[in-house]
């Protein structure tokens, strides 16, 4: 009877370590598939939708120095200069009710002359209230310019 009772013990052990590895993995595509859905979303200048995606707390904290919350954000997403924000070397780190995101983005935004790119390195912080993931943090750690383009 102990055998057949540590042999279940084992197997419910392992069976919920399986469970939790899976729901880590799941969390965490979504968290990726989500990050690039909020910067498709930001091309598209659909603040709309982006409103709920961004907690009402969020802080965005850019490479030039300049901090600013999702109301003064969602103003220069409406401008509509984003041409392209693709991540890349996204990793996730997974909390209890957190995501901490480190990546890539490289940006082609237009004003009335030029087209810049530019790359930067980021850590955006995700927190999972009332079962929503919502962007709370955005921080640029690294920004590199590129050569400009004429229109």
């Amino acid at each position: 009877m102990k055998k057949v009772t540590s042999f279940l013990l084992v197997a419910l052990c392992q069976s919920n370590l399986v469970t939790a590895q899976m729901t880590t993995i799941t969390d965490s595509s979504f968290i990726v598939s989500l990050n690039q859905q909020i910067d498709n979303l930001v091309i598209e200048q659909n603040t709309a939708a982006l409103d709920s995606m961004y907690a009402s707390d969020f802080v965005f904290s850019h490479g030039s120095g300049k901090i600013e919350g999702k109301q003064g954000w969602f103003i220069s997403v409406a401008k509509g200069n984003f041409l392209t924000r693709q991540h890349d070397s996204v990793t996730v780190e997974l909390h209890e009710g957190i995501a901490i995101v480190r990546g890539k983005l490289s940006v082609r935004k237009k004003n009335s002359t030029l087209i810049s790119n530019y790359h930067l390195k980021y850590v955006r912080v995700y927190a999972n209230r009332q079962k929503r993931w919502q962007l709370i943090s955005h921080i640029t750690t690294a920004e590199f310019h590129a050569p400009s383009e004429s229109l």
